[in-house]
């Protein structure tokens, strides 16, 4: 007789009867949207604050902007599952990218400055929240502006800090990986740092190694619309996978295609349904007095 193996534990709190249903249910929007109205209400002079009025971002910028990173990733009920080793600066992140809200997952993990396409500067509250924090917005249609673009961010690797890239240049559904860019990785090989690639994936909670369909931000999806959906979504988890670092000396080339290849052994090994333990609710349970009269008269009775 074979004994079972036990799952690997993880972060993930076990989820109340509520928060159980993996369907999308119009009232949460009658507090999430009310609520999301008031972080980017403090955003604003919190930003303002923080890195408006300094030249370039510091370690007390990106605290804050982790802070609000985390309570929005909240208010949506999207839980961070964090394996491997986060890596210490200064390094290159490499991930691939599923939505906008990758953004606020890593700068909850690991923040620092981002590599953005130049069309995200036009967005509403993202836009000057990143040219705040210090975004390198790339156009992909001028290679000599790209090209200075990347220079600075080697700069900012060699000055001890963290440069975050999506090397797709664009979202995909998270059940695979576009082709990687190349140029991206330069920054690491100049300053002479390590790359790690990072896979993030989208999942429902009851049904682990299964993508989530809401989060994907692709297509011709509007970022209003598809708050709104997000905003009716059920809670869900979202993994992000560190893998082992990568030399700096193998090159842009050998970098892309070594990171592409990690991410997506990840996603797969995510896809292959890894077990999840769910952890013991915080403090005893609750009694519910009326319920448990209810349910000892049934039993008196027979029902």
């Amino acid at each position: 007789m074979t004994r079972r193996r036990r799952p690997a534990p993880t972060l993930i709190p076990y989820p109340g009867r509520i928060q159980r249903r993996s369907r999308p249910q119009a009232y949460r929007r009658l507090w999430r949207l009310p609520l999301l109205l008031a972080y980017l209400v403090l955003a604003f002079p919190l930003a303002w604050w923080t890195y408006a009025r300094k030249r370039e971002p510091d370690a007390q910028g990106l605290a804050a902007f982790r802070w609000w990173s985390r309570r929005v990733l909240r208010l949506f009920g999207i839980r961070l599952r964090v394996e491997g080793e986060i890596p210490e600066v200064p390094v290159l992140i490499a991930a691939n990218h599923v939505s906008y809200l990758d953004i606020l997952a890593l700068a909850s993990v690991t923040p620092g400055q981002f590599v953005a396409k130049r069309e995200m500067r036009s967005w509403p509250f993202f836009g000057f929240m990143g040219e705040w924090l210090g975004t390198f917005f790339i156009d992909r249609q001028d290679a000599r502006a790209s090209q200075r673009v990347l220079k600075e961010a080697t700069k900012v690797l060699e000055r001890g800090r963290i440069v975050l890239i999506f090397p797709e240049g664009t979202t995909s559904d998270g059940k695979t990986v576009r082709e990687f860019y190349g140029a991206p990785f330069e920054t690491a090989a100049a300053a002479g740092v390590p790359t790690v690639p990072v896979a993030l994936r989208y999942e429902d909670i009851l049904r682990p190694g299964q993508a989530d369909r809401l989060c994907p931000f692709i297509g011709d999806d509007s970022l209003l619309l598809h708050l709104w959906r997000l905003a009716a979504a059920a809670p869900l988890t979202l993994r992000l996978v560190f893998c082992p670092p990568l030399a700096a000396d193998l090159g842009r080339r050998q970098l892309a295609s070594k990171t592409h290849a990690a991410i997506s052994e990840a996603l797969r090994r995510m896809e292959q349904g890894a077990s999840v333990t769910y952890l013991p609710a915080r403090g005893p349970a609750r009694r519910h007095p009326l319920r448990d009269a209810w349910n000892s008269w049934r039993r008196g009775h027979g029902a």
